[in-house]
């Protein structure tokens, strides 16, 4: 008697976790690049400094220190917002069509949820990328849109992540282990508390943490991405794609 060979785990779900890993090696790597250009610091901090300042494509008076600092390789920061915003939304909308017929009636409310939130993470930092954050945009009463932009992304990424925590097999079973679902609940919340201290600094000066709570309001979602796709690969291996019908 023959015996039955099991079919092999489809790779489709490869593709959205190499998305949601280069989106994460990305940034680090063009932010680090960026920060080599920012002329203007002796010692560029981390926790001082903005995102948004590196992305700004003219020399500028510090809001800060009062002396005019330039983003020399402004265009890579700039960049990188825009292919964070993208990836993301390519990869987790792929993630959500392949496992659309492991779809039940509990999850169904929340991928409809995270695909809206996908959209207004994705819109968030492209604007940020597009509108920068600098005196130039302020002058012409757009630099709303910038913030806006941070805002939306911040919101929409972070709370994706805790969507995500809620009820498990929302997306191809491998969203069931406890672990997984704690962490991405801690990312969303720690991600939205740096939004709303970013929000509440008050009037800044040169000991203001801007880049400590703006920072930390978009690295968990980045953080959340090399988690998610760290799982999609090690769900793929063990074959808890093919036991969960996501194609």
């Amino acid at each position: 008697m023959a015996t039955k060979v099991p079919a092999p785990a489809s790779r489709l779900p490869l593709l959205p976790a190499a998305l949601f890993l280069v989106a994460a090696i990305a940034w680090p790597m063009l932010e680090t690049y960026t920060i080599l250009g920012f002329d203007g610091c002796e010692q560029y901090s981390l926790s001082i400094e903005s995102l948004s300042d590196l992305g700004v494509n003219y020399r500028q008076v510090h809001p800060l220190k009062h002396f005019p600092v330039t983003s020399w390789l402004h265009d890579y920061q700039n960049y990188n917002f825009q292919q964070a915003g993208i990836l993301f939304g390519l990869a987790h909308l792929a993630l959500l069509y392949i496992t659309r017929h492991g779809v039940t009636s509990r999850t169904a409310p929340l991928r409809t949820i995270r695909v809206l939130l996908t959209v207004f993470y994705a819109a968030g930092m492209v604007l940020m990328g597009r509108i920068h954050g600098g005196p130039r945009e302020q002058l012409w009463e757009i630099i709303g849109w910038h913030w806006t932009g941070l805002t939306l992304a911040a919101v929409a990424g972070n709370l994706n992540s805790i969507v995500a925590a809620v009820v498990p097999n929302q997306i191809g079973g491998f969203d069931r282990v406890p672990s997984y679902r704690a962490l991405s609940a801690l990312l969303g919340v720690f991600g939205l508390y740096s939004l709303y201290r970013f929000q509440t600094l008050g009037e800044w000066d040169f000991e203001t943490h801007i880049g400590r709570w703006q920072r930390g309001s978009v690295y968990p979602v980045l953080l959340w991405e090399a988690v998610t796709a760290g799982n999609i690969i090690i769900a793929h291996r063990s074959g808890e794609f093919a036991k969960s019908k996501t194609l």
